[in-house]
């Protein structure tokens, strides 16, 4: 199989109570603006990697204090660096390094605990714990059934507690389904259907999104067929329909309400490529054609476009920028630049680090510590 990627750049809150559902980047639930009548303050203690040094940002526009120095022998790697780096409600980093899934605590970013090998992982429905994906080869785990070319992996999937604790709970998918992430009404995931694109290194999966059942062994629900994930968070899935060649090919669709649409229209242009929804998945973060970029609120179906635009070509919001989510703050580090930003999606207020950080190796954010209300 052609593995899609299993998105979504995440920042943790605590707040009064929680949304029905966490998936990917559904980290915990942000207490919107006007929701509890509290207001939140800017993110601080900003954990950033700067390719290859761990540094934290008391605020924005704090001097980076290194907590991780760079390795001896060490100058041209990044020791620290994590694929899908995201926090958990209980405010661990989780990430994936080194054929592992590991948790990091805030406070102590230099040290991992290693919880199992992983391939990738995303949060449970709780937003406390996690679940690792790992694979194993279909011409052995797949014997004997017949399944598209694309399909070259077989996947189970572990559910951990940060403490490190052996998993006690591991579920083997059938083949030509890829778990995408948690929901409150089971795991999503990508259901291999056939193949496109000739032969060989050239074949691409066709997809549908579906929702499995308790015990994950069949599908329950087929979301969108056709189609892939591009994010993940709150009651929301962005996805896209691959069969789309123009206009906006981008959709919603509501876990809780069990209901696709389209996401806001842009006067700048379309979305494109893979963004990231904050925590409670009312705001999504995307690249736009015409290189800005843009917020798009989908509770109140409008778009916002920010004066921040993005590298030339690029299509995922990652090829140019770090981005974490801090409550509804989403930040950008600029990954040709190292221009620190923070945009309030709720009113649009954008504060600018004055002295770029000086980052190498593509840097990555994080997280933050838990902002105040």
């Amino acid at each position: 199989m052609i593995l899609k990627p299993i998105f979504t750049t995440a920042r943790w809150q605590r707040c009064g109570a929680l949304a029905g559902l966490g998936v990917l980047t559904a980290l915990a639930v942000a207490c919107g603006p006007g929701e509890d009548g509290d207001s939140q303050s800017p993110p601080h203690d900003i954990v950033v990697n700067l390719g290859g040094e761990v540094s934290v940002l008391e605020d924005l526009d704090a001097r980076p204090r290194v907590v991780g120095p760079r390795p001896a022998g060490a100058e041209d790697a990044d020791a620290y660096r994590l694929a899908s780096p995201r926090q958990l409600a209980s405010g661990e980093i989780v990430g994936i390094r080194d054929g592992g899934v590991v948790a990091i605590e805030p406070s102590k970013p230099d040290r991992a605990v290693l919880l199992g090998e992983a391939g990738a992982w995303f949060p449970s429905a709780d937003t406390e714990r996690l679940w690792a994906v790992n694979e194993q080869p279909a011409e052995t785990a797949c014997t004997g059934q017949e399944v598209p070319q694309s399909v070259s992996v077989r996947f189970t999937v572990s559910k951990y507690e940060t403490s490190g604790r052996p998993s006690r709970t591991v579920l083997a998918l059938p083949c030509g389904l890829q778990p995408i992430a948690d929901t409150s009404r089971g795991l999503l995931a990508l259901r291999t259907t056939g193949d496109t694109g000739g032969t060989g290194a050239g074949v691409r999966a066709v997809t549908d999104i579906v929702l499995l059942d308790s015990r994950a062994d069949a599908v329950a629900e087929t979301i969108a067929t056709n189609a892939s994930v591009v994010a993940a968070s709150g009651n929301n899935v962005i996805w896209r329909d691959d069969a789309c060649r123009k206009g906006s090919c981008t959709h919603t669709y509501d876990v809780d309400k069990r209901k696709n649409s389209r996401t806001p229209s842009c006067e700048s242009g379309d979305t494109v490529g893979v963004g990231t929804l904050d925590p409670s998945g009312r705001w999504y973060a995307s690249r736009l054609r015409t290189n800005r970029l843009a917020i798009l609120d989908l509770q109140q179906d409008t778009c916002r476009v920010l004066d921040e635009p993005a590298a030339p070509d690029s299509s995922d919001l990652e090829q140019t920028f770090a981005a974490v989510w801090s409550g509804h703050d989403l930040m950008l580090l600029d990954q040709r630049s190292g221009v620190l930003t923070s945009v309030n999606a709720a009113d649009g207020k954008v504060d600018k680090r004055a002295e770029p950080l000086p980052v190498v190796n593509q840097a990555q954010i994080w997280g933050t510590a838990e902002p105040s209300s």
